[in-house]
């Protein structure tokens, strides 16, 4: 397999697990924050969409 291939795949891996190990860590990243945990459930959310806009974005600025 092209070593592409391997890379693309632990990039989406790192990607997936990176927010949902945010969801997990909530109450603490509230606390920490001094805000709510509704609020920081918010910025997990903006941080998934700015994913969500920004690959795309990313792989047409990279494209060969």
């Amino acid at each position: 397999m092209p070593v592409a291939i391997w890379v693309l795949g632990a990039a989406i891996f790192a990607q997936g697990t990176s927010a949902l190990m945010l969801a997990g860590l909530l109450p603490e990243l509230s606390s920490d924050f001094a805000v709510s945990i509704p609020r920081a459930g918010l910025t997990v959310s903006v941080f998934a969409l700015g994913m969500l806009v920004g690959a795309p974005i990313l792989a047409m600025c990279t494209l060969r």
